[in-house]
């Protein structure tokens, strides 16, 4: 499974130092066009989490809305995106569309602007659904929309963000857990420090039991993995 952070928000450093407690590592999506402005995270900033191991990936300039975008848009959203945070020093291969939203066309411009995934909102379902898609498949089914069980909310408690992995465990596969503000209910989109903490604890013990592994997306993506069940659940 994977930790993911979208929209370069300043209070997300505050996961710098649980994910360091728990030795794991995440996925920043960034928009470049954010940096160093008041409320979202410094170039400095970013540095020190790439430092520390944790992907840096693709999310437009200023998180624009791709679809219905004229295509020299679309290009100059996701491609100068890229070439900013590669320029800055960042090995960028991911992407994430802001807000989930995509079409063929957006979908085909992060292809040819070099990525090598992006990622949806939605596909997977919550538990109790039966007939929904437990998790995303390794390597995934369409590169360019990874599916995701959505953006995690406060009304997402820790039981319901537990039993979307324990659900996948059995036959494997991916979980991307996207995470946006890291605060005590500043946003519907957040999650507390403490959850958090609480959230790494008991994926840490799963680990160490050898039923999930806690990867980013560049390690999913460029595993080249065959076997769902060789990085992700073991049985």
């Amino acid at each position: 499974m994977s930790l993911e952070f979208d929209d370069t928000l300043a209070n997300q450093l505050s996961a710098r130092s649980i994910l360091a407690e728990h030795r794991m590592h995440a996925t920043f999506f960034v928009n470049s066009g954010r940096l160093d402005r008041p409320g979202y995270l410094t170039v400095a900033q970013l540095r020190a989490l790439a430092s520390d191991g944790h992907e840096i990936g693709g999310h437009t300039i200023d998180h624009a809305r791709l679809p219905g975008l004229p295509a020299r848009e679309q290009r100059h959203q996701i491609c100068e995106d890229r070439r900013a945070l590669l320029a800055l020093g960042f090995d960028v291969s991911d992407f994430a569309y802001p807000n989930g939203d995509y079409d063929s066309a957006s979908a085909e411009q992060v292809r040819a602007c070099g990525y090598e995934s992006a990622r949806e909102v939605g596909g997977i379902g919550y538990p109790p659904c039966i007939f929904c898609t437990w998790a995303e498949t390794i390597p995934p089914r369409d590169p360019m929309a990874t599916r995701t069980p959505g953006s995690l909310r406060r009304a997402h408690s820790l039981p319901r963000i537990q039993s979307l992995v324990r659900r996948a465990q059995p036959a494997g596969g991916w979980i991307q857990l996207t995470f946006h503000h890291l605060c005590d209910a500043c946003d519907d989109y957040s999650i507390s420090t403490e959850d958090l903490s609480t959230l790494l604890g008991w994926l840490a013990e799963e680990r160490e039991a050898g039923r999930v592994a806690v990867l980013t997306v560049r390690q999913v993506i460029g595993s080249g993995a065959s076997d769902e069940n060789d990085l992700h659940f073991q049985h």
